[in-house]
Parts: structure tokens; sequence; C-alpha cells
């Protein structure tokens, strides 16, 4: 093995243009090679040796070339840190000139021929607990060891040569050497395995980041059950008792939402089979990879008593990397500016089969309030943002394409493809989704593919539709204006839209706009507009109601507020809308009332802990109390929740034991958890620690002790240091060793803080799952003042973050770093650090966007600190 010769030039021809090889995967490059060449196939061989950070394998790339005017370019990124190669030949000569650029592989063109070409190489690459995407992860409940791997968007090239970019897709045929007794699973069936060597059959055209394998010590159950399509699910054998009790449930949900799929794609299921591993320590919810899901084990796997939010939320995630069998692996996205194509549609189509299956009993209307929960909340509070960007994003480059993961690609995006059926009605909306598949199978698609494809199956003109929705920022924000004569009916109501980015765009809106009458009587008329100013004629001459609600049903997208005539008579009346979806929309206008300043936080709290008690939507409560603890941490002052007389708390600590639903209990006792300053607060807590005080059917499971202790850490109980060294010699699980580490941070201690961030920023040995499950406690709430001292640090070690972290870190980071701050020195400190460090724009935009929520309550506090 050896490292390449470091090329020094500083341009290379490409295609008689002048580019030179950038870091990542620049689009220019890309551009070049998905024309250069065709029919991409990849042989490889990993040795997976015990107990070993390095991983010898080997390559044999085929491919036909177009033509041989320029090098090829392989990408192996790891060449710049541990990753060796040799013995490379290309058309079975041996090749000794092969040149190293920015993670890039140079091959001379004179080495290569039109039509058929073969490289083949040997490589060395890492494994390690973080940092890396062949990650290795070693069970201390049995000793058993596991290595997988995670290559989104762009980390396969971290792991072996290739061409790393999405709309070159390739057939790969995997061979591993593994120790004996490990089994291993990848994107097809296992063909051949003896003691030590497992061989899989070819796959389908995939993309790089569809790749995948994972080999240990696993148990396998198969569920295939009586339909023709395989599949297995793999676990630790540790877990194999938590296994037995939650795998068959889920089990029968994929077998019901493959069936869901096939019918509405119009399309088999992809792959020869489908697999889900559940895997420790997994960065994300899930990952796609075709044939073969992986999964957060304890997204599968329950460690606390669920609630049925909990349940609907894991139904939620194996529906959607389901779905992506189809979206996203099957129709792959040609860069990954398009990402919402895969990411929104998965998120839609889960929303779309748990209605349909009416998955844990929940009727197709309280499924769509779920997705309004679950998503609408989040896009707007993103969207609202200077941070937000399009759906469609331009990534110049594939090492910036971790930021385009967010609120904008996994809400938004679903939720205009929720608007866009709609607008074109749902079975035309079908009918487009079809043919776009059966267009595009196997191969690469971009968003003008799907609206090509609504416009023929609806006969609709959508262009302007999709170039503001798609391609323009931000979001409307719509208001309302009313009046009524003096008969008692509605003489004008007028729509009003402006832009929250104050680029003075416009959206085509399609809208139901609620007149809502005190009787209970509800009545809806359509409005369909795109200019600035629109006249709702159809609601003229209508009884006069007593309120107005522009978003009925939740079809439109966008800041629908409430005037302040019915603000006022939403407050007295929410309570009493009886349908669940449009009872959640009401409530959650109310809360953007809170959030623009408009709607005093007590105004919001009382109202929510006067309806709370009588509410019984398991869902909307979950909802309700998660605004009420946002509100009583963040936008009241720690004078102003005395003032309250720690009265969420004690409606918490009361229904938690009261109320009828399980479920509901369970959500009480969570808010608690959040909210618990008061030392009667405490002591609830501390009873159930003790087993002094039980709530029925709930049993606190050892997760459960750990966040109670991380709670009394952080409010420096002045039993928490204790409890805390009982919990350590109670738990001596793989797990209790995380979640001990995961709790400490909680400790309001300046010698704690400056370990854990030092561990944050020098220590590889801390697994990333450890690290991102610490940094809420360690900016826990109450401690502001302690943690700003490492504000600015953390903004400073934004890039590092970005480059060596998983997708969805760096959000992580700035939410809790930021997110844990209340003032405007905090705030000042992060508007000097934009001004002065001038961040990569990416890395910008995530700040501004979460800075948002800083600004937010800076306003909040100083425009209702003498009111209550």
């Amino acid at each position: 093995m050896f490292r390449l010769l470091i090329l020094s030039l500083p341009m290379m021809v490409f295609a008689q243009e002048l580019v030179q090889p950038q870091a990542g995967v620049s689009r220019e490059l890309a551009r070049l090679r998905a024309a250069q060449l065709a029919d991409v196939r990849y042989g490889l061989q990993f040795t997976l040796a015990p107990k070993t950070e390095a991983i010898k394998g080997s390559a044999r790339i085929t491919f036909t070339l177009k033509d041989v005017q320029q090098p090829v370019v392989l990408d192996f990124r790891d060449l710049d840190g541990e990753g060796r190669i040799g013995n490379v030949t290309i058309n079975a000569q041996a090749v000794s000139d092969a040149q190293q650029l920015n993670g890039h592989i140079i091959l001379a063109a004179r080495h290569f021929k039109t039509g058929a070409n073969e490289i083949k190489l040997e490589f060395t690459t890492g494994a390690s607990a973080a940092g890396r995407p062949l990650i290795r992860y070693l069970d201390k409940d049995d000793g058993s060891e596991f290595v997988y791997t995670l290559f989104v968007p762009m980390d396969a090239s971290m792991a072996f040569p290739c061409f790393d970019q999405p709309d070159v897709k390739a057939r790969f045929q995997l061979s591993l050497t593994v120790p004996n007794g490990w089994k291993a699973v990848s994107n097809t069936p296992s063909m051949k395995q003896d003691a030590q060597t497992i061989q899989f059959g070819e796959t389908q055209p995939i993309s790089t980041y569809l790749f995948a394998f994972a080999a240990g010590p696993f148990q396998t159950l198969d569920v295939t059950g009586n339909q023709s399509l395989p599949m297995q699910f793999y676990f630790r054998p540790s877990q194999r008792t938590r296994a037995a009790q939650e795998i068959p449930a889920v089990a029968e949900l994929t077998r019901d939402g493959v069936k869901h799929f096939e019918q509405f794609f119009g399309h088999r299921f992809p792959f020869s089979k489908y697999d889900q591993v559940l895997l420790p320590g997994f960065a994300y919810g899930g990952m796609e990879h075709a044939g073969a899901t992986f999964l957060r084990e304890d997204a599968i796997l329950f460690r606390t008593t669920p609630a049925q939010s909990d349940k609907l939320g894991r139904a939620s995630l194996v529906l959607h990397e389901l779905a992506h069998q189809w979206f996203g692996d099957l129709v792959t996205m040609r860069w990954f500016d398009d990402l919402w194509l895969k990411e929104g549609f998965a998120n839609y189509m889960a929303t779309h089969a748990i209605a349909a299956l009416k998955v844990e009993g929940l009727e197709a209307r309280s499924a769509w309030q779920r997705f309004y929960l679950g998503h609408k909340p989040l896009a707007y509070g993103i969207d609202g943002t200077r941070g937000t960007t399009p759906i469609w994003q331009d990534i110049p480059n594939l090492k910036d394409a971790k930021s385009a993961y967010g609120a904008i690609v996994y809400q938004k995006a679903p939720s205009l493809l929720h608007t866009l059926s709609f607008v074109v009605g749902e079975e035309k909306f079908q009918a487009g989704v079809q043919g776009f598949v059966q267009r595009h199978a196997y191969a690469n698609a971009e968003w003008s593919d799907l609206v090509r494809a609504m416009e023929e199956a609806s006969g609709q003109k959508l262009t302007v539709w999709a170039d503001a929705w798609i391609k323009q920022r931000g979001m409307p924000e719509v208001t309302v204006e009313w009046a009524c004569d003096a008969k008692g009916l509605i003489e004008t109501l007028r729509l009003k839209q402006s832009d929250t980015q104050r680029a003075k765009q416009l959206w085509p809106i399609k809208t139901q706009v609620l007149l809502a009458y005190a009787d209970g009587f509800e009545d809806r008329v359509t409005a369909e507009f795109v200019t600035a100013t629109h006249e709702v004629k159809a609601a003229k001459g209508k009884p006069c109601p007593t309120y107005v609600f522009t978003n009925a049903d939740d079809y439109g997208y966008g800041r629908f507020l409430l005037d302040g005539h019915s603000t006022l008579a939403v407050l007295k009346r929410v309570s009493l809308t009886r349908d669940p979806l449009m009872r959640a929309m009401l409530w959650g206008a109310l809360w953007e009332g809170v959030r623009n300043a408009q709607l005093t936080p007590f105004a919001f709290l009382n109202a929510a802990l006067e309806a709370l008690p009588q509410e019984q939507d398991e869902l909307l409560i979950g909802s309700l109390l998660n605004q009420v603890a946002h509100a009583y941490t963040r936008y009241l002052t720690p004078r102003q929740r005395e003032m309250m007389a720690y009265r969420p708390e004690e409606l918490c600590a009361k229904q938690m034991t009261e109320a009828e639903s399980l479920g509901v209990r369970i959500h009480y006792f969570r808010a608690l958890r959040a909210m618990a300053a008061s030392e009667p607060a405490r002591q609830v807590l501390k009873d159930l620690l003790a087993g002094k005080r039980t709530i029925a059917g709930l049993e606190i499971k050892p997760l459960d002790r750990w966040r109670i202790i991380a709670v009394l850490l952080a409010q420096k109980d002045a039993e928490a240091e204790t409890l805390l060294a009982a919990e350590i010699k109670r738990d001596t699980t793989d797990d209790g060793r995380k979640q001990a580490w995961i709790t400490a941070a909680a400790r309001a201690e300046a010698v704690t803080k400056a370990r854990y961030f030092n561990d944050y920023l020098t220590n590889k040995s801390v697994a990333e799952d450890w690290i991102e499950g610490s940094l809420s406690n360690f900016n826990s709430f109450g401690q502001s003042e302690l943690t700003q001292p490492y504000l600015s640090k953390a903004l400073a070690a934004l890039p590092q973050q970005k480059r060596d972290r998983k997708i969805f870190f760096v959000l992580a980071w700035l939410n809790a770093f930021i997110g844990g701050q209340h003032s405007p020195q905090a705030l000042s400190e992060v508007q000097r650090w934009l001004r002065e460090a001038k961040p990569e724009p990416d890395l910008e935009r995530k700040v501004l966007e979460i800075t948002d929520e800083l600004e937010r309550i800076v306003k909040i506090r100083k425009a209702f600190e003498n009111r209550r």
C-alpha cells in the first residue's frame, strides 16, 4: 500500500474546460462524469477483522467511456486521512502515475479506451466509533462487536474509491471476509457463504450512498409471512427479549405498508428482498439503503413505556424508510439540490399510509391532524427566519449537502405535496406520481420531471405554482379583514398576503376559509388567488361568524394569522371545536400569535392550563404540553414563573396520576420532567425514583430514571449527586454507561462544562450519539449564564462539526448552544460572530435559522416584562 503522488498542478483540463478538482464533488465534475460514464459496476471486497480500526479491501470497477479526451477521476477522500491504495491496474496494465488532489484519484486518459474499461486496486480504510462512515460498535453487555456503514450523502468515498455522486448509478457486488460466527446483511441476498466469506448477489442500479452492509453476531427473525417478498430483521443478541416483544407489530406494519405503496405507486417492490437492521448508536432514525433499511435500535425497541405518539412515531419512521424504496432508491434525485424529492415524499407517504391503514386505530382525520402537528409548526418556524432556503437548494458541491437537511426538506416539502394534492385532486396526484415512477425507474430525476408528470396527469399548468413554492424562499403571511352589516351578514371578507422575508414575493394560494358560529356550525368557502389582496366574494351575504380562520383543513401553506376579534373568540372557544384537526390548528394559530409577540405568553398559558384537563385527544395534549413547557421555560423570566405560582408544574403533577388514559399520563409525566424548577416538582420526581409515588400503567424504566436525575442535577437538587452515584451502581448495562455519561453533562458546575466541551472537540473515542444525547443536558434549562461562555466557542467549532459529524449534528449543536440562551447579551454575541467570522453561506444560514428563536425570546420578554 502507498500514498499517491500529491498533484501540484494548479489546474487540470477536463473536457476542454479548465476545472480544478475541488474538495468534495463539485457540480461541474459530476456533470462531466455523468456524461462520460455508463454501465458502472463495482466488485468490492472488505476484510473485517476483530477489534481493528484498519479495514483492508479491494475493488474492481468496470464502466464504459464515451471518449478518452480527459482523465478519469475517482473519489477516495480517505486518502487525505488514513486511506491508502495500491496495486492499481487499468485494463490489466499496472499503473504507477495515479495522482492525488483534494480527495480524488486522477487517472490519466492515456490508460483508457473508448468503450469498456476496468480498474482494479487494493485499499485500506478506517473504522471507528465516531467520525467515520465505517462504524464499529462494541456491545459491553456481551462483548459482541458490530461493523456497519453509513454513506449518505457522499461518504462512500471515505470508505472505498468510487464515483461518489447520486446520478452515476451502478451495480454492486460485495464480498465480505468476517470472523467465525458473524452474519452480514447488504442490499441483496447472500449467494454464497462459508465459515468466513459471505458473497452477495449483484444489485440493481443504485447510487453510492444507497450501498451498505452491516456485519456482526446478529440474531435474525424471518418475517416474510405469506407474501412473496423476503423480509428479515437483524438485531443484537443482547436485545433478543425486547426484539421478540416489538418486532411482530413492526413486521405486520411493514407487510401492510408494502401492499399500500405497491398499489399507490403502481410499481412492485423494486428490490429482491427487504431487511430491517436494528443498530445501536445509529446517527439517524433510519437510512433507506436499497433492500436493507438500517434503523436506530432505540427507535424500534422502546426504552420507556410508549404513548400513542411514540408508537405512531415509530410507524411513521418505518413507513418513511419503506416509501424511500420507491422514492429515493428506485427513482433517485439527480443531485442533492432535489433532496426534497425523496425526503418530502417519504414523509408525506408515511402519513398517507398511516391514514389508509388506520395505524394504532387512528382515523384518517386524526392522521392528518398528526401530520399538521408534526410538520407545519416546524416548517413555519424555519420558513419565517432569515436562514430559510427554497425547497430546491443550490448545492454547488456535495461537501455542502449535509446542510440541505432540515425542516424545509422534511416538513415544508411534504406539506406542499399535501397542498399539491389539494390543487390537482387526489386521483390526479396519484396518477402523476405513478407516471413519474414508471418513467424514471432505476434512474435519476429532477423536480421539473415531477412537475411535468403532474401537469400531464391533471391537465393543469403548474409552472407558476411550482416556481413559487419550490424555487422561492420563505412563505406568505396571510391576514384577514372582515366586516358585517347591520343585518348581521358578512359585508366584506378580504385576504391579504405578504412576504415573511420582506422581499415582496407573492405565492399562488388555494385555501379554505372557515366561518365559525357560536352554535358550533361551521361553513367553509374556497379562496384561490395569487395577488396581494383577494376579496372572498363567496363569503359575502353569509351570516356574521363568531370568528374566521383562513386555512381550514390545513390545505394551505403559510403563516395564517387570526385577526384581533377572532383571537379573543378562539381563546374562549377553542376547546369547544369538535374536530381534532381544526382544534389543533386553532391552538397553532394562537401559538403563532405568541411567537409574533401579538399575544402574551400569560394569555396562552392560562387558556392552555384551563383547557388541558378537559382535553381528551392524546396527540393534541402532547403538542399543547410542549408549547406550555416552551413558553414557561423560555418566554417567561424566573420572576414571571414565580408569579404563575408554578401552575404548569402543579397541573402536570396532578394529571400524570389522575388522567384516564395511560398515554395522556405519560405526556404529563414527561412535561413535568421538562419544566420541574420548583422544590415541590423536584420532590415528585424523587418520589417516583424511590417508588413512593406511582403512575398507573407506567413503569419507571432505566432511561426514565437517568432523565429524572439529569433534571435534578441541572437544578442543583441537594440529593442529585447521591442519586446519580446510586444509579451508576444500579445500572451496569452497556446503555447504562452511555446514559451515565449523558446525564452527568447536566451538572451545574464550570469544571464539568469545561471537561465535556473538550471531549466534544477532541475525544474521538466518544461516540457521536453520546455527544448528541448530552448536548441538551450541557445546556440545561436554568443554566444559560453558566453555558454562555461556550457560545462563541461552539460557533467557532462549526466548520469542524460540519466536516466530521453526520448530517443532523450541526443543527443539534446549534439548537443546544444557541437554544440554551435567553439574554440580549447572548444574542449580541451571535450577531457579532456572524459579522466577524464570515462563515460559509450554508453555516451562516443555519446560525440565522436557529438564532431566530433567540431573537423572539428577547423580543417577547421585553414586550411583556411588566404584563401578565
